[in-house]
């Protein structure tokens, strides 16, 4: 039943977006189209999973480990308004975290272990709408499966965005990491190595994970009787 409650509140806070009401500080719908990024600040928290390597069994482990972490969090999340509350949050969470990573690498039988740290990790140049997350050091919950020389996938836990960028290999179309639905837009920001430009896409977590979300709930339901 706590993980129904989770798809609530996120469903609430798509329609929210859509509909132009500010939810969890994230940016009004006419946001998507501003004409020059805006950079934000480095407060943003995020969430990684490392896999152990790009084998398809590798990569169902990572993508089964996600779901529960987002279940779990986004319970803790729920009420979170402040960058503060959601630090202590993620900081207290690690042990119960670990402890759901360590559980799946047990039921998959995986030749190795998993770690989950909250702190600082590189991630590269992200944007949504017309705000930029530049590519740096930021504070993340970071689960990292074996080797952790796989395709990692991550998105923003507060403000709750997820992204894609299409050219950097993170959490690309071709490891199923998402199903086929098209981006909300796509964008092109300066190359962090000032060269060019790179194109980014952008996606929204509740809209990319709403169906395998949805079967963790029936699965919930399915132990229930009416």
């Amino acid at each position: 039943m706590k993980t129904w409650m989770v798809i609530v509140v996120l469903i609430v806070g798509l329609f929210g977006i859509m509909n132009g009401f500010q939810v969890s500080g994230v940016g009004k719908a006419h946001a998507f189209v501003g004409p020059d990024p805006q950079v934000i600040p480095q407060d943003a928290l995020r969430f990684r999973v490392i896999a152990n390597s790009n084998s398809p069994w590798d990569q169902n482990l990572k993508r089964d480990i996600r779901n529960r972490v987002i279940a779990l969090i986004g319970e803790k999340m729920a009420h979170v308004t402040t960058v503060a509350q959601a630090k202590e949050v993620l900081k207290d969470s690690v042990p119960q975290v670990e402890a759901i990573a360590l559980a799946m690498v047990k039921k998959y039988h995986a030749p190795y272990s998993a770690t989950t740290t909250f702190g600082l990790a590189q991630f590269p140049t992200k944007l949504y709408g017309d705000k930029v997350y530049p590519a740096g050091v930021y504070k993340a919950l970071r689960i990292t499966l074996g080797k952790g020389a796989g395709q990692n996938w991550w998105c923003v836990l507060f403000p709750p965005l997820c992204f894609v960028a299409l050219s950097d290999g993170d959490a690309v179309a071709a490891t199923a990491a998402f199903p086929d639905y098209p981006p909300l837009a796509i964008r092109y920001i300066k190359n962090p190595d000032g060269h060019g430009r790179i194109p980014v896409a952008l996606r929204l977590a509740v809209v990319d994970y709403g169906e395998e979300l949805l079967k963790i709930i029936s699965a919930d339901f399915a132990h229930l009787t009416l």
